[in-house]
Formats: C-alpha cells, sequence, structure tokens
C-alpha cells in the first residue's frame, strides 16, 4: 500500500526533520521503553491525512515517543499472529471478543 502523498511530503519535510532530531536529542537517543537505542520516533496520537498539518499532533513533543525499532514493532503488532491486513492495507482485527 502506498503512504498519501500527504503523509509522504510530511515525512521528508525540515519541520518534521527537526522535530525527530530534537526528540532524538532530548532522551540522549534511548528507546522510552526498553532503553536500547531508538531508531524510530513514534506518534503517540497517529498521524493521519486529516491530522498531518495539526502541529499538535504532526509536531508536538509531548506526542513523540522514540523507540528501538522491536518496541515500534510491537506497539504496531507488527509481525504477530493477531494481526492481519486486508486487500487494501486496513488492519483486521482478528482478536476475538469477550
Amino acid at each position: 500500500m502506498k503512504k498519501p502523498r500527504a503523509l509522504h511530503n510530511f515525512y521528508k519535510s525540515p519541520a518534521w526533520l527537526a522535530a525527530r532530531e530534537l526528540k532524538i536529542m532530548s532522551v540522549n537517543g534511548l528507546c522510552e521503553r526498553c532503553g536500547q537505542v531508538g531508531l524510530e520516533v513514534h506518534h503517540r496520537q497517529r498521524v493521519t491525512v486529516d491530522t498531518v498539518e495539526d502541529t499538535s499532533v504532526s509536531l508536538n513533543p509531548e506526542n513523540l515517543e522514540l523507540l528501538c525499532k522491536e518496541c515500534h514493532n510491537k506497539e504496531h503488532k507488527r509481525f504477530s499472529k493477531e494481526t492481519r491486513f486486508d486487500d487494501e492495507g486496513n488492519l483486521i482485527n482478528t482478536e476475538k471478543a469477550s
């Protein structure tokens, strides 16, 4: 699935690159969950085409978290048997309701 242009442009923008670098520096480059080397700046509140221009979501340091690759994958439940996607790349919730 191709990333929407607005999101692609945001993640290449000088504003995002600066916010990302500031976040990394503010936590000394360490994953905020496990303390390993952090590689990926995660948005706690997801950035979407509707929120990408809302700087309180997209660039707010309080909405950013530095994570290592493993913690970021866990956060998004990547490579989990419970996680699946439909043909359009949308997440399918396979957890059974109680």
